[in-house]
């Protein structure tokens, strides 16, 4: 929970987050593992032209949605004169699914699912074309942590690019 003050043209309020995480083992402990992960948010108090766009949320990238670019799922708003653009919304529902699995003590891959959606009124605004990704991962464990290595592609959901890579330092989650 994180509350924010209104300066001028902008509201105040409070900023809620929450990310839950789950996960399993399969078989011989370490060697296969489930894990899932739901993030959910909410601004509250201002509408949402009355919010400071840093407090609005957007989806997409690593952290979220991996399959989509990062920050690229938002609130679509049209201008009277000009091209469609994307702000943040007030609500954020994502879900991520993996399977890990090791191959050798430093080596394991992983298969994952990722989808989030990003509403203006309401957590279930965007729930019926929600934005998604799949793909496979590389992980090689350098003994304090693994290095990631990440491809995945949409699977629903408009963004106009096509597959995206990631790399970064432990588990996406």
């Amino acid at each position: 929970v994180k509350p924010f003050l209104g300066f001028g043209t902008t509201g105040s309020g409070v900023r809620a987050t929450v990310d839950a995480r789950a996960y399993r083992s399969l078989g011989e402990p370490g060697r296969f593992v489930i894990a899932i992960r739901g993030q959910a948010g909410a601004v509250v108090g201002p509408d949402l032209l009355d919010t400071p766009r840093d407090q609005l949320f957007f989806s997409g990238g690593g952290g979220t949605v991996r399959g989509q670019p990062y920050r690229s799922l938002g609130v679509p708003v049209t201008r009277m004169l000009g091209p469609q653009f994307l702000i943040g919304g007030q609500y954020f529902l994502a879900g991520s699914l993996e399977l890990r699995a090791k191959v050798t003590e430093r080596i394991g891959v992983v298969g994952f699912v990722d989808a989030g959606s990003i509403g203006l009124d309401g957590f279930l605004d965007d729930f019926a074309d929600p934005h998604a990704g799949a793909g496979l991962g590389l992980r090689y464990d350098t003994g304090f942590g693994p290095i990631r290595l990440d491809v995945a592609a949409p699977i629903s959901g408009t963004t106009g690019d096509g597959v995206q890579v990631y790399i970064g330092l432990g588990q996406a989650f």
